[in-house]
């Protein structure tokens, strides 16, 4: 058995799971086949279990491939997730970066988390919302985290703290994974050392869905007595996979709407020019594409 010696650590909303979903085809890539992102260094009860039982539970089938890896955007969220990734993997993990517009990043977050069920506030209501909502519950942070994931410069920084900054590399989402998705595959596949394969490029993940059903989401979704029986009844993992599988048949698929660019204009400058400006200078790429009008 192995551990990772690359890790996909976000953005969230930055296709991480289409990057996860081509990688797979690679015949020498191990990403663990039953979990996407085992959560391992963003949760503190799992990583206490020790890096033994990292390995057991998510890489026993590995098969030799030179490549192992994991993908989870949160990892790149999470304050502790850096030092706990130096303490288990070493200095010398690879870890891929994709950064996306921070407002768009931001809005389609909270689509996904209005379709679950969370959210009930306008976007901007919930921007200006969010600080006092993550100080009264730190626990939703992962739910309404709408500006502060979209803060790279201060996420990398932390990164920089423990890792050389040439065992990273730092993607655009709309550069260089919508415009320019077979180079950068290709640059991710030198990165990782492994020899440049044919892959499906054309996979499209996390496709945005509407229930079908509001009932029968907001039964599944939101606290009610039936959800909360269930729960005390069912094992966590099976509540979940029952969760997944019933939100599954209950989707349609539906095309997210889009803010204009003026008003994403002005929340750039209102939340987020100075951290971009800052990451300007950490990548060394302009990314003014998302500031300029």
């Amino acid at each position: 058995m192995a551990v990772p010696n690359f890790l996909c650590v976000g953005a969230q909303k930055a296709g991480t799971t289409t990057l996860y979903e081509i990688l797979r085809q690679h015949p020498d890539v191990f990403l663990p086949r039953n979990v996407k992102e085992t959560k391992f260094f963003v949760n503190e009860e799992k990583f206490s279990k020790g890096v033994k039982f990292y390995e057991q539970e998510y890489f026993s089938e590995w098969k030799g491939q030179k490549a192992i890896g994991e993908v989870d955007p949160a990892m790149m969220y999470e304050e502790k997730s850096a030092g706990r990734i130096y303490e288990a993997l070493g200095k010398d993990v690879k870890l891929i970066f994709i950064f996306r517009n921070p407002v768009s990043r931001a809005y389609s977050h909270y689509l996904m988390s209005q379709r679950k069920g969370f959210e009930e506030l306008s976007f901007e209501k919930a921007m200006d919302a969010e600080e006092e909502r993550l100080k009264k519950n730190p626990s939703q942070k992962f739910n309404f985290s709408y500006l502060t994931r979209g803060y790279y410069a201060k996420q990398v920084e932390r990164f920089k703290k423990y890792f050389p900054v040439e065992n990273m590399l730092f993607l655009v989402f709309e550069d260089d994974f919508i415009k320019n998705r077979k180079e950068t595959f290709n640059r991710i596949q030198d990165f990782l050392g492994v020899k440049r394969a044919e892959l499906n490029l054309d996979i499209r993940s996390n496709e945005a869905a509407a229930p079908k059903s509001k009932a029968l989401h907001d039964l599944t979704r939101k606290k009610n007595p039936l959800r909360d029986t269930l729960g005390t009844l069912l094992p966590k993992g099976m509540k979940k996979s029952l969760q997944r599988f019933i939100s599954s048949k209950n989707s349609v698929a539906v095309a997210n709407p889009k803010l204009e660019r003026n008003k994403e204009k002005e929340l750039i400058d209102k939340f987020f020019l100075e951290d971009i400006h800052q990451l300007e200078k950490i990548i060394h790429r302009d990314l003014s594409s998302w500031y300029r009008q």
